[in-house]
């Protein structure tokens, strides 16, 4: 999908925000069917498979992120701004 952006410069970017935010709906749409054909084929119902599975997968990455800027960093500033910021 990153080939899909023109550059952010063209057309005061514009283009590449709307493109981006078709992008973002294109793997929202993936991301749901993949997460309910899963949820189909174990047994689960939608509504604990978008609880569960959808919110694993996008909290998780923010986790790692937050527990390597806490490691890389002795104040770990960044850990608690990730934090704060991805929950708000």
């Amino acid at each position: 999908f990153a080939l899909a952006n023109p550059p952010a410069a063209y057309r005061g970017g514009a283009i590449t925000f709307f493109t981006s935010l078709v992008c973002i709906g294109v793997l929202t749409a993936i991301v749901a069917d993949l997460a309910g054909i899963l949820g189909c084929v174990a047994g689960i119902p939608d509504p604990v498979t978008a609880i569960t599975l959808v919110a694993l997968g996008t909290s998780l990455p923010d986790t790692f992120a937050s527990k390597i800027a806490a490691e890389n960093e002795p104040t770990a500033d960044a850990s608690i701004t990730n934090v704060t910021g991805s929950n708000s």
